[in-house]
This record gives C-alpha cells, sequence and structure tokens, in this order.
C-alpha cells in the first residue's frame, strides 16, 4: 500500500517547536542585581525605553537628546529590558513593583523615581451625550475625596490592600448610558480578574455611574486610539491610568485629578541568583571546568578532590561546555563571572569565595627597561589612587552603564616610544572585544597610562597560558590581569596590586533559582505545565482566548464571505465595460491596496463611521471585506484572462449567451488559476485582523495581551497566540481547499457542462 505523507505532520513540528521556544526563552532572563548599583541616564547613548505620550516620554526626550529613546508599552518594555535590548526603563513605580512582586524576574528597581510626578485624570468627550459631563464628573470627585472614598480605593488598589470590587448600587431606572473607554491590561487600575473586568478606574467608573443615574459600559482600546475614542463620541469618559499632559491637554478635556502618579526606573538585574541552600561543596566530585596555566588548577584540586577536571583556553569554552551539559560547573574570577551573567544571565556563581587574591601587571624579569617601566606604572597607579582615577574605573568597569564601557586611544601622542601589551581578549570585564575594537578594566588602565606618560599602545592577544612566554621572549613589554603567586614571582616582575577579587564556582542559574525557589529540579514538562496553567488556567484566562478565537473567527469568516461577494460583483459590474465602473474600480483598488490597513481602520473607525453606532467588530469586517473585495477582483482578472478566448467563441457557437459562457465555461476554468491565491489571501487575512485592537475590538491578539499583561509572562502567550492563529489558518485554508475540489472542471461530468446544449449525441 502506497503511504501518504500526512498533511498535519508540518503542524505537528511547528507546535513543538514553538511549545520548546516559549519555554527556552524565559531561561535568559536575569536574576538579583547588586543593590545600592545606579544608572547615569544622561550617558551619551544610553538605550531608555518610555511609554508613549507619558509626562515622562516628554521630559526624557528633553533632558537627554543624546539617549536612545524607544516608545513601549510597560509588557514589552520590561521584556526588552530583560532582555538586554535597554538599559532601563521608565513607568508607573507601582505597575512595575506589582510586576516584580507578581514574580517577573530578571529586573529591579531603583530607589530614586523619575521626574515630579504626573496627574492621573479621567478624560471627558466634549461630545458625550450626557450633558454637562464634565462638571458633573467633578462633582462626583469631589464627594468622593471629601469622604474619603478616593483615597479608601488608592490604598486598596494601589497600596496593597483588599482589591476586591465592592458592591456598588446600579441605578434601576438609570437616565444615560455612560460608555467608558478602558485599557484592560493595566493592573492595578483596569485589568482582567477571573475573566471579569476589574480595577482602580473600573470601580471609579461604577461609582460615577451611580452618581449620574447612568449605567456603565467598558470598551477596550490600545492606548494609541484610546484618546481618539473619547474625540469621536465613541466613548464618554477614559479610565485608564490617563496622565494629564499638555499635548493631551491641547485635545482633549480632563477631569480634577483623581491621584498623582511617580514614574520608576526599572533597570537589568545582572547579579547572580541567590544561591540558597547549593553551597561549591555540593560540587565535590563533579565535573569541574578549569582555564589552563591559571590559579584554578591549584584552586581545583584542593577545593573539589576526586573530581573530573576539564581543561579549557577562555572563559567562552568554559561557557559553552557548561551551557552543553559537558561540565557541572567551572572556576573562575569573581569580576569575570559577574560580567558573564550581565552578558549570559544563564550562568551564574555560587558568590562564597574560595580564594581572595590581587591582580597585577607582569613585566620581564631581571632587565632594566622593564624594572624601570614597572616603576613608572606603579608611580601612575599612586597618583591614580589619589585622584580617583582608579574608583572610576571600578565604576565603568564592574558596573551595569554599558554606554560608558569605550576606550578612546586615538589621542596616544606616542612621542616617549611605544609600549606593548599583550593580553586575552575573552577575559571579561578586564580585557574583551565589542564592537570590533579592545575594551576592558585593564585595558582603559593602560590606554590612560601611555596617554598620561606620552606613549603609543600596541596590544596583542594570546591565549592566558602563553602570556608570560610572550613578556618573556621580549615580543611585549607588559602583561595585565595576572594573579600574583609565589611561583610566578619567580618568573616575572609584577606591578602594585591593580585591583582585587576572587575565585568562585560559575554555576547554571537555574540550578540556584531551583536549589532556592524549590529545593528540586524542575523537568521540561513540569516548566511547560506550569506556563500553561499561569497563561490558561489560572483566573480561567482560557475563556479570554475563546472569546477572541471567537471574535477573531467572526470578523474572518464574515469578510471573506463578504468580500467574495462584493469583488465578484463588482467584477462582473466592470466586466460588462462599463467605463465609470472601471475607473471607479481602478481608483479604490490603488487606493485600498497602498494604504496600511491599520490607517484604513482607523480611517473608517474615528472619521467615517465617526458619529455611526456601529461598534469596532463591524467597522473591521467592513474594512477587511473591502480589503478582500479589492484582492478577489485582481484574482478574477488574472484567472478568467488566463482561459483561452477560443473557449468563449466555442461556446458561442454551441449557442451559449455572454452569460451562460462566464458562468458555465469560462469562471469553472478560471477557478483553478487563482484559487491558490485566493487560499493564500484568506490566511494572510487571518493574520491582519490582528490589529483590529486600535480600534476596541477584543480578538486573539488583544487578549493575548491582556493575558500577557496580567501574568508578566513574556513569551508563553505570544507563542500560544502565534498557533492558534496558525492552526485557524491551516483550517479555514483546508476548508477551503475542500471547495477547490467540488467545483474541478475536471470532476464535473459532462452532463452537467453541457446541460441545456443540444448535441448530436
Amino acid at each position: 500500500m502506497r503511504r501518504t505523507k500526512s498533511r498535519f505532520r508540518p503542524l505537528a513540528l511547528a507546535l513543538a517547536l514553538v511549545l520548546i521556544l516559549s519555554l527556552l526563552l524565559p531561561l535568559t532572563a536575569g536574576a538579583a542585581e547588586t543593590e545600592g548599583e545606579d544608572i547615569d541616564l544622561s550617558a551619551p547613548g544610553l538605550r531608555i525605553g518610555v511609554a508613549a505620550g507619558t509626562d515622562e516620554s516628554v521630559l526624557v526626550s528633553s533632558l537627554y537628546p543624546e539617549a536612545e529613546i524607544s516608545y513601549l508599552e510597560m509588557a514589552e518594555g520590561l521584556t526588552a529590558l530583560r532582555l538586554g535590548k535597554l538599559d532601563c526603563y521608565l513607568y508607573d513605580r507601582l505597575q512595575m513593583a506589582l510586576a516584580i512582586d507578581s514574580g517577573l524576574t530578571g529586573i529591579r528597581l531603583l530607589v530614586r523615581t523619575f521626574g515630579d510626578g504626573a496627574d492621573i485624570a479621567l478624560g471627558i468627550s466634549d461630545v458625550s451625550e450626557i450633558p454637562d459631563l464634565k462638571e458633573k464628573v467633578n462633582a462626583c470627585i469631589a464627594a468622593l475625596r471629601a469622604d474619603g472614598t478616593l483615597e479608601d480605593m488608592y490604598a486598596r488598589w494601589a497600596l496593597g490592600g483588599d482589591a476586591a470590587m465592592p458592591e456598588i448600587p446600579r441605578p434601576e431606572a438609570p437616565e444615560y448610558t455612560l460608555t467608558v473607554a478602558t485599557s484592560g491590561i493595566v493592573e492595578p487600575y483596569s485589568f482582567y480578574a477571573d475573566g471579569v473586568l476589574t480595577g482602580y478606574d473600573i470601580e471609579l467608573s461604577y461609582r460615577l455611574g451611580a452618581w449620574l443615574n447612568a449605567s456603565v459600559t467598558f470598551e477596550i482600546y490600545d492606548y494609541e486610539s484610546i484618546v481618539g475614542a473619547a474625540l469621536t463620541g465613541k466613548a464618554d469618559i477614559i479610565a485608564a491610568d490617563l496622565e494629564i499632559t499638555p499635548e493631551r491637554a491641547e485635545v482633549i478635556d480632563f477631569s480634577d485629578p483623581v491621584f498623582r502618579q511617580y514614574a520608576g526606573i526599572a533597570v537589568r538585574d545582572t547579579a547572580p541568583a541567590e544561591a540558597g541552600g547549593l553551597h561549591w561543596q555540593d560540587y565535590i566530585g563533579k565535573r569541574i571546568g578549569v582555564l589552563t596555566g591559571t590559579l584554578m588548577e591549584a584552586a581545583a584540586e584542593t577545593y573539589f578532590p576526586g573530581s573530573e577536571y576539564y581543561y579549557y583556553n577562555s572563559y567562552p569554552d568554559c561557557n559553552a561546555a557548561l551551557l552543553a551539559g559537558h561540565i557541572d560547573a567551572y572556576l573562575g574570577d569573581e569580576p569575570g563571572l559577574k560580567t558573564i551573567h550581565a552578558e549570559q544571565p544563564e550562568i551564574s556563581y555560587i558568590p562564597d569565595r574560595l580564594t581572595t587574591n590581587e591582580y597585577s601587571f607582569a613585566f620581564r624579569k631581571d632587565d632594566p627597561a622593564s624594572a624601570a617601566l614597572c616603576a613608572e606604572l606603579n608611580a601612575f597607579l599612586a597618583e591614580s589612587r589619589e585622584n580617583g582615577t582608579m574608583q572610576e574605573l571600578d565604576d565603568i568597569w564592574f558596573g551595569v552603564d554599558e554606554a560608558r564601557k569605550v576606550v578612546d586611544m586615538s589621542d596616544l601622542t606616542g612621542e616617549n616610544g611605544t609600549v606593548r601589551v599583550v593580553t586575552t581578549s575573552t577575559d571579561m570585564p578586564f580585557s574583551y572585544i565589542k564592537d570590533g575594537k579592545n575594551v576592558g578594566y585593564d585595558i582603559d588602565l593602560a590606554v590612560r597610562f601611555c596617554r598620561a606618560r606620552g606613549y603609543a599602545l600596541e596590544l596583542g592577544d594570546v591565549d592566558f597560558a602563553a602570556r608570560i612566554p610572550a613578556i618573556q621572549s621580549g615580543k611585549y613589554d607588559f602583561t595585565t590581569d595576572m594573579n600574583v603567586t609565589p611561583e610566578r614571582m619567580e618568573e616575572v616582575l609584577f606591578s602594585d596590586p591593580v585591583s582585587s577579587g576572587g575565585i568562585v564556582l560559575a554555576v547554571l542559574t537555574k540550578d540556584l533559582e531551583r536549589t532556592a525557589a524549590a529545593g528540586e529540579k524542575l523537568s521540561f514538562f513540569e516548566s511547560a505545565a506550569n506556563s500553561f496553567h499561569k497563561t490558561f488556567i489560572r483566573e480561567g484566562r482560557w475563556k479570554l482566548f475563546l472569546e477572541g478565537i471567537g471574535t477573531t473567527l467572526l470578523i474572518t469568516v464574515l469578510s471573506v464571505i463578504l468580500g467574495t461577494a462584493l469583488g465578484f460583483g463588482v467584477y462582473l459590474l466592470c466586466r460588462s465595460g462599463n467605463p465609470p465602473a472601471n475607473v471607479l474600480t481602478r481608483f479604490f483598488r490603488w487606493l485600498l491596496q497602498g494604504m496600511p490597513m491599520v490607517v484604513l481602520l482607523m480611517i473608517l473607525y474615528y472619521i467615517i463611521f465617526a458619529s455611526s453606532p456601529i461598534d469596532g467588530a463591524a467597522v473591521a469586517v467592513i474594512a477587511f471585506t473591502l480589503v478582500f473585495a479589492a484582492a478577489v477582483i485582481g484574482m478574477l482578472q488574472s484567472g478568467v484572462g488566463a482561459v483561452d478566448r477560443g473557449q468563449t467563441e466555442a461556446a458561442y457557437a454551441l449557442g451559449y449567451g455572454n452569460s451562460r459562457t462566464f458562468f458555465r465555461i469560462v469562471l469553472p476554468q478560471a477557478i483553478p488559476h487563482f484559487f491558490p491565491a485566493y487560499k493564500g489571501e484568506i490566511a494572510a487575512l487571518v493574520k491582519a485582523t490582528a490589529i483590529v485592537g486600535y480600534i476596541a475590538v477584543q480578538d486573539l491578539t488583544k487578549m493575548g495581551d491582556i493575558v500577557r499583561g496580567r501574568t508578566y509572562e513574556p513569551f508563553f502567550p505570544l507563542i500560544a497566540v502565534a498557533v492558534i492563529y496558525y492552526i485557524l489558518a491551516a483550517i479555514l485554508t483546508f476548508l477551503v481547499g475542500r471547495l477547490e475540489l467540488g467545483i474541478n472542471p475536471r470532476r464535473r461530468k459532462r452532463e452537467s457542462i453541457l446541460k441545456g446544449v443540444k448535441t448530436d449525441d
């Protein structure tokens, strides 16, 4: 029997791949950062994230014009920060603190805040049908403030009190309907809990409804479009943790402030994870990595007797072996491992030092020129300790501000000759390559020494074990970052100490985290189950996804059906040779196909249908119907054009009229030519619906954002949404493919084709 390839195998492989990615990617998040470390926001080139339209976005652009500013909402901003794409993120301190308290790892908040704070108020539509709405809202706020309700609400929702929604009387015979635009993803102000919209702003809206004798309905909007909802009358008020900014105040009315909000500064967590109950003694007898030619060899034999040792030439080799599972741990210098952890958060270290060491520069022994150069360096080191240069070097190269980690060698004059220095370019943070240039603590110190003494600098790069032979041979004048030991003192001349540190044990961060948190190792499937439970099961969040799927399918199916009918009808109208119809059709196809879909949605929702009562889902169907119809017209034109004209002439010879010729002869033969493109257009339409959140439609993507904003888990909800979109597109194209088989002319019987035609048979 011939075996056929399963059409669902690619789907299964794709599902497996995205699930693996969703579980592996979060492992790159950092752990806790050393307390007290700050960040210099004025550093040139600093990558700062901020939410668009906030006070802090205006302030940071004016105060720090040399910064690289990215405009991201909180979920995206904190994710970018964790992955190292940002140096800091500025946002409401309370919301970021809640995210960290909810289990978000890899970031921490600085003690200080940013700016002077911003007033939070309700946005008021000036085209609302509720008369004197602003005055009534302000009167309600004044009453709630006077009786202590606002203070109680803030204490419950924002300061960790009883955050449950209280019972608020609803009007039995409401005089108005108060439509509230909100976000649904900003805890503790507006978010979903157990599938129900709740939060400070939601409670305030219900209290305002009771004050106005109005029923309350909520519409969920993206922040980019929420102000437009009030401007066009789609919403009466905006209750979404909305800051009063000068730009917003120019276009929309605000109520009196309800509270004042302060922006926090979030930075990456670059310190190692807490060791919990894990100690370096737990690795005795295990596979230990060692750097060749270093003090780690002696430390390994002293502290890990009976272990199996693996020797490597550099830290990157050690890191690769540890991540691949070839070794269980490796020995390294504490300053270097701290930097490695900042770059590769999945690698950490047990902070208990095995040894405490001093690091110096090494020169040729028994050589007068080398001794004179060493003495000159020692004098420079003494001066640098006095004037604060050494402390500055510590702050730069052992700190977290990547913008400061640069070395400028352009102004080395060389009037007193050239100093040749040999290093190892994989020894972070002492000597490494960044953006194609040599940087690091030792490189910076050598450059400052050469600048002060009038030398030019020539750098060499060898493995660590080859450094001492390199200076003994006379190829280089000195080498950097050497532990001072009695054995080495017999071979080389050491400078005064440059820095200090110690040998510690590098391990996988997940081993420390699991020991500290659970005391047991989580398997892949346990991790998958935890992420699945948090995303779908907890608080019934699967209902949100199910609701989003229903909305996405509704928009897609209606747009396909209506777009196909509209496109087919317009094509028939143009096919008859109607000049005005052809001119208008060409114009609108050019307009629709050249306009970004999100712009079309915004124009239809906020301009064309601004005064219409139809909701965002209906507007989305209209928009996608128009775009799909334009595509159908093009597909029909290409498909019909591919049918030989002789088919039409033969049909006329058989006595067919124009209409019957097209529907019975030409169209069936044209369908196979454009149907593959038609299926592809449906798949594209499913994915294109992901932007309807701009017009207050809670589709699948919007629900994924809501869950992501609630769980603070950046990857699993996104992967889940991607998988669902893939499945929806596969199902729809499969169903349309079955339809294609039913209308394929090769499957039609001769009698059905010639039905009504007189023949001699």
